[in-house]
C-alpha cells in the first residue's frame, strides 16, 4: 500500500507518540555472557566498596543519535525536509520527513557512532534488507533507506493514528469485536512474514500502528530474523519482556521458530481484552518465571467470552508444538462473534457501543471481507526472503550498499545493454499516476450507481469493441512469476521482481519497473538480446503449457498496437483480480464467471464472460441487467468488485 500525502497538521507531534519505532517503555533483552576472570577482586574490601557504588546507567544507543538537519539530501537528488520528532527508542529516533510534493513519511534514524562493529552493521543490514523485501497491507510500507555523514535513515510509512499500545492506554480495555478485526490483520500480515521464512520475534502492542484509514500495521523489524529452513532454528535470547516466548528463553538449549510470533498474538488477544499482559511484573525475573510456568489468571472483575479464554490458553501452550498454526488461528469459535466492518478513529478515545448489535449473517460476511482484505487466502507470490552477503556489503566509506536502496536508481539497472538491435527506448510511456487515476474514474462510476435510478428505456447501448483481456494464465511465482496470454495472443510474465516481457508476434517488450514508471524497450523478436535469454526461455515454456492445457475465454480480437500488460494481480477464495496497464480490471470468480471493467469511448463499460465464454457488453449504469444473464450472486460479485477497487485506492 504506498503511502498517502497527510494535511499540514500531521508535522505536528502526536502526543509523544511513536510512530513505526520501538517503543521506549521497555527495553529488549540481551543475551549477556559473563567472564569470571573479570569478577575475581584479590581485596575483599575494594570488592565490597565497588558493590557499594552506584551503577553507572547504561546510555541509550539513540542518544547518539544528532537531529537530522532541516534539509536531508540523497545521493539520488531527492530532498527531504525534517519535520517534528515523534518518538525514541532503544536504538533509533523517529522523524517526520516531507518529500517536495508535500508527501510526508516516518524517518527511522539510526546514529552511525552506534554502529561500531561487524555484528551491529550487519543487524541493521538485515532489518532493511528484510523490511524491503515485504509488500503486505498490513506491514509498514518501506519507502527508501539513506545516509549522511552521521545517521543511516530508514523511510518509512507514516501512521499518524499511533499504535495499539496507545489505544490501550485511553481505553483501559477493548471491546471483543474490535479486537477480532484486529487479530485478523494482525493474522494476515503474520501468514505473510511466515511464508517468507521471515520471524518478526519482537510482536508487541506498540509495535503495531493505525494508518489513515484506522488499518493495522505491523512495524519495527529490528530484531526479525530469517530462517534458512522451516525445520531450522534461531538461538538468540531477544523480545520484549512481557511477549517473550518460554522457548525464546531457553536460549540454545531449546532455540526457537515461528511459534514465538504465535505466541506473541496470544499476549497481545489478552492485553487488549484484560487490559494489561499476562505475566506482567515490577520484576522482570519475576516475568520470566511466570512465563516458564505460563503462571497467569482471567480476572473475575473483567470477563471475557469463553471462546476467547479457550484461544487464549491455546496460543499460550507450553509446548510450541501444542499452539495452533498461523492458519489455525481463525478457524476458532471465538471468531464468529459480532464482527464490525472496520473501525473509525473514535475507537481511539472511547469504545463502540453498537458492533455488539451486528446480525451473525453480517458478522459472517465482514469476517469473511476482512480475511481477504488481509491476505488470508493470498498464496505466497514472492520466494522467502534471502539474505545475501552481497546485500551486507557496502562500497568505500558509505555504510549503506547500492542493493538495499530501492530509490537510488543510478547503477540499478546496468544489464540493459546500450547495443540493443532495433531498441526504442521510452523512459515514461506507462505513468502509474494516469493507471491510478484510471483506477479513480472506475470506483466514481461505481459509486455514483449506488444512487442511481435504473431506467433501461433511456439508455442506448452501443456496439461496444470487445477489451483487452486476458485469455489464459498460469500462476508460477513461488519460482519465476505469473505468466498470461491476452486474446490478442501477445504472451506476458510479470516476474517476480515486478518487471514484465511482454511477447508479440513481431516484438519482444522489455518493461522495467523504476519507481513511478515503467522503461520500454522494444526488440524484435528475430534477433532477441542475450541479457534476456533465460526470460524468453520461460516465456516460451509458459506458452507451450497454455497452448496445451488451457482453452481460451471469449473470441479473439485483432492485434493491436497498444502495448496492454498486466500491472498487478490480486488471488483469494473468490476471485483473481488482474489490474491492466490500461486500466482495466479483470475478475475471474471461482465459478467461472468473469467481469471486466473498462475505459471505452462511450464511457465506463463492463462485459460478462459466460463458462460457455460467450460475451455480453453494455454500459455499466446497466449493471443490474446482468442479472437477467444467469450471473450467480451478481449482488455480492459487484460488492467485492467495488472493495477490490476500493483498496487501490
Amino acid at each position: 500500500m504506498s503511502s498517502r500525502s497527510q494535511p499540514l497538521q500531521a508535522l505536528q507531534a502526536l502526543n509523544n507518540g511513536q510512530l513505526n519505532a520501538r517503543s521506549n517503555n521497555i527495553t529488549p533483552i540481551k543475551s549477556i555472557r559473563r567472564n569470571k576472570e573479570n569478577i575475581q577482586p584479590t581485596d575483599k574490601q575494594q570488592q565490597q566498596q565497588q558493590q557499594q557504588q552506584p551503577k553507572k546507567k547504561k546510555e541509550k544507543l539513540s542518544a547518539l543519535c544528532k537531529t537530522p538537519p532541516s534539509i536531508v539530501r540523497t545521493r539520488n537528488g531527492r530532498d527531504y525536509r525534517r519535520g517534528n520528532f515523534l518518538g525514541e527508542g532503544g536504538f533509533a529516533r523517529c522523524f517526520q520527513m516531507k518529500d517536495s510534493s508535500g508527501q510526508i513519511f516516518a524517518a527511522k534514524t539510526v546514529a552511525k557512532a552506534s554502529i561500531k562493529n561487524e555484528k551491529t552493521k550487519t543487524k541493521l543490514l538485515s532489518e532493511i534488507k528484510i523490511h524491503k523485501s515485504l509488500k503486505h497491507p498490513n506491514i509498514v510500507n518501506f519507502i527508501d533507506c539513506f545516509e549522511d555523514d552521521v545517521n543511516v535513515y530508514i523511510l518509512l510509512e507514516i501512521c499518524p493514528n499511533q499504535s495499539l499500545m496507545e489505544l490501550l492506554k485511553t481505553r483501559k480495555r477493548v471491546s471483543e469485536p474490535e479486537v477480532r478485526l484486529f487479530m485478523v490483520q494482525i493474522v494476515g500480515a503474520i501468514k505473510y512474514l511466515h511464508s517468507r521464512r521471515v520471524i518478526h520475534r519482537d510482536l508487541k502492542l506498540g509495535n503495531i500502528f493505525f494508518d489513515p484509514e484506522m488499518n493495522l500495521k505491523i512495524g519495527d523489524f529490528g530484531l526479525a530474523s530469517v530462517l534458512p529452513s522451516t525445520d531450522s532454528k534461531k538461538y538468540t535470547i531477544c523480545g520484549t519482556p512481557n511477549y517473550i516466548a518460554p522457548e525464546v528463553l531457553g536460549g540454545k538449549n531449546t532455540g526457537h521458530s515461528f511459534e514465538v510470533d504465535i505466541w506473541a498474538i496470544g499476549i497481545m488477544l489478552y492485553a487488549l481484552l484484560i487490559g494489561k499482559p499476562p505475566f506482567q511484573a515490577k520484576d522482570v525475573n519475576v516475568i520470566y518465571e511466570r512465563i516458564k510456568k505460563t503462571e497467569y489468571t482471567f480476572p473475575d472483575d473483567k470477563p471475557i467470552s469463553s471462546s476467547a479464554k479457550q484461544l487464549i490458553k491455546d496460543l499460550l501452550s507450553l509446548n510450541p508444538l501444542n499452539r495452533p498454526n498461523i492458519n489455525e488461528i481463525l478457524n476458532y469459535e471465538w471468531f464468529k462473534g459480532p464482527f464490525p466492518t472496520r473501525i473509525n478513529e473514535s475507537s481511539l478515545t472511547e469504545s463502540p457501543n453498537e458492533f455488539n448489535l451486528i446480525s451473525k449473517t453480517q458478522s459472517a460476511i465482514n469476517f469473511k471481507n476482512a480475511k481477504n482484505l488481509a491476505g488470508i487466502y493470498t498464496p505466497k507470490n514472492k520466494n522467502p526472503v534471502e539474505i545475501l552477503k552481497t546485500d551486507l556489503n557496502s562500497e568505500n566509506k558509505k555504510l549503506l550498499p547500492q542493493s538495499l536502496s530501492p530509490n537510488d536508481t543510478r547503477l540499478k539497472y546496468q544489464e540493459v545493454d546500450p547495443k540493443y538491435i532495433g531498441k526504442k527506448i521510452f523512459s515514461t510511456n506507462f505513468q502509474v499516476k494516469q493507471m491510478n487515476l484510471n483506477i479513480l474514474q472506475i470506483y466514481k462510476a461505481i459509486k455514483e450507481l449506488e444512487n442511481y435510478q435504473d431506467d433501461s428505456s433511456s439508455i442506448m447501448i452501443p456496439h461496444f469493441e470487445t477489451p483487452t483481456l486476458i485469455s489464459k494464465w498460469v500462476d508460477y511465482s513461488n519460482k519465476y512469476g505469473f505468466s498470461y496470454q491476452l486474446n490478442n495472443n501477445h504472451i506476458g510474465v510479470l516476474f517476480n521482481d515486478e518487471n514484465t516481457i511482454l511477447k508479440t508476434n513481431d516484438k519482444i517488450i522489455e518493461l522495467i519497473f523504476n519507481e513511478d514508471s515503467w522503461t520500454t524497450i522494444e526488440n524484435s523478436s528475430t534477433q532477441p538480446p542475450t541479457q534476456i535469454h533465460r526470460q524468453l526461455q520461460i516465456i516460451d515454456f509458459f506458452s507451450k503449457y497454455m497452448n496445451s492445457n488451457l482453452s481460451k475465454i471469449g473470441s479473439e480480437i485483432q492485434e493491436n498496437r497498444e502495448i496492454i500488460f498486466l500491472r498487478r494481480y490480486t488471488r483469494n477464495s473468490l476471485y483473481i483480480m488482474f489490474e491492466m496497464s490500461n486500466g482495466n480490471f479483470q475478475f475471474n470468480f471461482s465459478d467461472h464467471h468473469k467481469l471486466v471493467l473498462f475505459n471505452s469511448e462511450f464511457g465506463i463499460a463492463i462485459s460478462h464472460i459466460s463458462p460457455t465464454r460467450k460475451i455480453t457488453t453494455i454500459p455499466y449504469q446497466l449493471i443490474n441487467n446482468l442479472n437477467y444473464h444467469n450471473i450467480p450472486d451478481y449482488q455480492i460479485k459487484f460488492q467485492n468488485i467495488k472493495n477490490a477497487i476500493k483498496e487501490l485506492i
